[in-house]
């Protein structure tokens, strides 16, 4: 006689889909830039070498070999090294997890216990399986990303999103960020969206609740915008600003303004006391 046990696998849990976005190697040197940045989705840092200091939201905090370091989405930070024992370190970018400390005492370096070993291997596995490169390498990466997932998990570190509006919310804040930093490229509405992992259908809906605009329209705006900043403190002809904000022609460039603004170009300098 046989006695079976068996365990169903939901299928909801997948549809979560916690990302593993990039995974990156710094190391300080003398053209490092710490300047303060943030980003539309969580980083995990796990330093290789050397000591220095996370700032994060105002506050500074010392960091040294060993240290496991959480930077939620949206958090204003930016990584100081030591002259004298430069920082290495390994960072994961993730999105659709929710770090479970509070906003009001976050301590960036996370408590690891007697998951440090374990997670250090996981970090520098995950890394090496994609400088490498070999056969099934990204199985292998996700594999490895969703065993440190678990760990964090039960260290009560991180959370995945069971709000679907959160990680709806921080899809479209990704595209809004991705705007802002590319706002002077070509890129089309099927580019945005699988930025965001959404369908046009959805995003469009989705960033004009959160916006009060369209994707499009948003670009559209922020070119206007960079370009009064460009022909009140510049002198550059229209055709150079339209380029350098990412319209086809100056032409163009004219059009939109004076729809948007009400005034041309050149008569926005001219009337620049009008601000921006």
């Amino acid at each position: 006689m046989m006695s079976t046990i068996r365990y169903e696998i939901e299928g909801t849990a997948d549809a979560l889909r916690p990302r593993l976005r990039y995974i990156t190697h710094s190391r300080y040197n003398n053209e490092w830039l710490s300047a303060v940045h943030s980003h539309s989705i969580a980083e995990m840092l796990y330093i290789l070498d050397g000591d220095g200091c996370i700032i994060i939201s105002g506050s500074r905090r010392a960091i040294e070999t060993g240290d496991f370091v959480m930077i939620p989405p949206h958090f204003q930070h930016a990584e100081v090294s030591s002259s004298k024992n430069p920082l290495e370190y390994l960072c994961l970018g993730v999105s659709d997890i929710m770090v479970t400390s509070s906003t009001d005492d976050f301590d960036p370096i996370m408590n690891l216990g007697n998951s440090k070993q374990a997670v250090r291997n996981l970090v520098k596995s995950i890394y090496r399986e994609m400088q490498r490169r070999q056969v099934g390498y990204e199985m292998m990466a996700k594999s490895l990303f969703y065993n440190l997932l678990v760990i964090l998990m039960r260290s009560r570190i991180i959370d995945i999103g069971h709000d679907e509006e959160i990680v709806m919310r921080s899809n479209v804040a990704e595209v809004k960020n991705y705007i802002d930093e590319h706002y002077a490229e070509s890129f089309t509405l099927d580019n945005l969206a699988s930025i965001a992992t959404l369908s046009k259908y959805h995003l469009i809906r989705e960033f004009r609740n959160e916006l009060g605009t369209s994707p499009m329209g948003y670009i559209l705006g922020k070119r206007i915008t960079e370009s009064k900043k460009l022909l009140v403190g510049t002198e550059l002809s229209i055709s150079n600003i339209a380029e350098a904000v990412g319209f086809s022609s100056g032409s163009y460039f004219s059009q939109r303004f004076r729809l948007v603004t009400g005034m041309t170009p050149m008569e926005f300098r001219n009337n620049s006391h009008g601000g921006l």
